[in-house]
């Protein structure tokens, strides 16, 4: 459970799955709010600590909506959770954020957090951000971790 609720982004078109990843991170202690499309993503005032981005929406896709939540200092980071096979939109998403594939499940989505969590409480004295990370999910039943670079 977050000892500090973390503001969470997610924008997905399917309904099932976005309330089951919602259900996933409210019980994870997360405090979430849902956007079906990109317009009503870009329409939200506030800001928030993460977006969960699905790639192919309704009205545009995740790579762009995730550049713009970026740009607008809405978000500080993004997680893309999406179906998609186009590799061209994959390679744009992975450019911005970590991808996690649906067919996985929640768990790699919650699993990504608790690191994330974890590295950005080990916040060196001087300021600066912990190294970032990436996470890749390779089989359904292991995350492999990689360093960014």
């Amino acid at each position: 459970m977050q000892s500090l609720r973390q503001r969470l982004l997610v924008v997905e078109d399917d309904l099932t799955v976005a309330r089951a990843l919602s259900r996933a991170l409210a019980r994870a202690g997360y405090s979430v709010a849902v956007a079906r499309s990109c317009a009503a993503a870009r329409s939200l005032a506030q800001s928030f600590d993460l977006a969960i981005l699905d790639l192919d929406l309704p009205d545009g896709n995740g790579a762009d909506l995730g550049r713009a939540l970026l740009s607008e200092g809405k978000v500080p980071s993004v997680l893309f959770f999406t179906s998609s096979s186009d590799s061209s939109l994959l390679a744009r998403a992975r450019c911005l954020g970590s991808v996690v594939m649906k067919s996985l499940g929640t768990s790699p989505v919650l699993a990504w957090l608790a690191a994330n969590a974890a590295n950005t409480s080990e916040v060196p004295q001087s300021g600066t951000a912990p190294s970032a990370h990436s996470y890749r999910a390779s089989s359904a039943s292991s995350l492999r971790r990689s360093r960014a670079r």
